[in-house]
């Protein structure tokens, strides 16, 4: 005689369900988190990556004088170049430098980007979160350039600083 079992799957319980949407919830929770803070991170790099190539651009400008001067008979190696003090300076070069900036933090050294995408001090163009002020220190036989770049994220203002050595050696 052959035994017939008989099982009674009714379903899962209520009680399985709601353990089964916790595991699934809290896996969710850990992949929004790192969504979130990959967003955050982007936000910043990009502003530190904007901040490093104004920094950059800032020295450029400075060197492209000092080559303008070399291949400008007559000119000192360091004419234009405004030594130990603070100024601005854009892509117009020496029609652009200010020494009327002393902080980096006043509205003069603030950066807008004009309708042909160049960041420049010029008040009529689009302003940035950006501001740019250059320091040269003149030690005789070679300048001191740094360029600083502030920005403001929220509540917090960020830094970056580059700085090179120009030399006399023409």
């Amino acid at each position: 005689m052959k035994i017939k079992k008989i099982y009674n799957n009714s379903g899962i319980s209520i009680l399985e369900v709601v353990v089964a949407m916790m595991i699934i919830t809290m896996g969710m929770i850990g992949v929004l988190s790192l969504v979130i803070q990959n967003v955050e991170a982007q936000y910043i790099n990009k502003n530190v990556l904007m901040a490093s190539g104004l920094a950059q651009e800032g020295l450029e400008l400075v060197r492209n004088i000092r080559d303008l001067n070399w291949l400008t008979p007559g000119n000192a190696w360091n004419q234009n170049i405004v030594g130990d003090g603070t100024y601005i300076i854009d892509y117009r070069g020496p029609a652009s430098i200010s020494q009327a900036i002393n902080s980096i933090s006043e509205d003069g050294a603030r950066l807008y980007l004009n309708g042909s995408g160049l960041y420049t001090h010029e008040t009529s163009a689009a302003p940035t979160n950006f501001y740019r002020l250059i320091t040269a220190v003149d030690h005789t036989d070679y300048l001191d350039v740094k360029c600083e770049i502030r920005w403001k994220d929220g509540a917090q203002n960020h830094n970056y600083t580059a700085e090179t050595y120009l030399y006399n050696w023409r």
